[in-house]
């Protein structure tokens, strides 16, 4: 019993880079960063459960589109829920890699992304797939758009502002969260 549950918590921070769903602190320090006042084209990169999900769509305009990237389609069902339960807005769920979808120059006005940059290091290739990830966000994302970003340690901080080209504009802590967490706040 021990053993299984050991396997699924290791399962978790390796791949979704996650012990439990966000906590609502989390959720509301990042989704509080936006401008909800005019329409927004927004992109939500890992969205798991839905614990963003739920907040983008109950505060984004009737005029507004949320594209949602989720590479793993075990949570779909918690996904087309929130879509089904929201019929007046425009969601749009897409199951697969980020890149692959951040194809269209300054298509997003906000990129709101909970991946685990730090499993995408991998120092053989010189971190290639992770600037691969962080290009395409800063391809996608529009003049004068904001990137959201959560990390559980100070990490990857120096390689988002090196593509970015500029300093991060905010980093905030949030201490009630499991694990706490940094976020970073980005403008194109």
């Amino acid at each position: 019993m021990l053993i299984r549950i050991y396997r699924n918590l290791k399962r978790n921070i390796t791949e979704d880079g996650l012990i439990i769903s966000s906590s609502g602190f989390l959720v509301n320090n990042m989704v509080g960063k936006i401008d909800f006042s005019r329409p927004l084209r927004i992109l939500e990169i890992g969205s798991g459960r839905g614990a963003f999900t739920r907040e983008l769509i109950s505060r984004m305009s009737p005029d507004s589109q949320l594209d949602i990237c989720e590479i793993k389609t075990e949570y779909n069902p918690w996904i087309e829920q929130l879509i089904k339960a929201t019929p007046g807005k425009l969601v749009n769920l897409h199951n697969c890699c980020v890149t692959h979808l951040l194809v269209e120059a300054e298509r997003y006005d906000v990129i709101l992304s909970s991946l685990p940059l730090k499993n995408f290091e991998d120092p053989d290739s010189q971190h290639a797939f992770l600037y691969q990830v962080i290009h395409a966000m800063r391809h996608g994302l529009k003049e004068g758009g904001i990137y959201l970003q959560y990390q559980y340690f100070k990490s990857n901080k120096s390689d988002i502002e090196q593509v970015f080209g500029k300093k991060m504009d905010d980093v905030s802590f949030v201490p009630l969260n499991i694990l706490p967490a940094f976020v970073y706040s980005m403008s194109k």
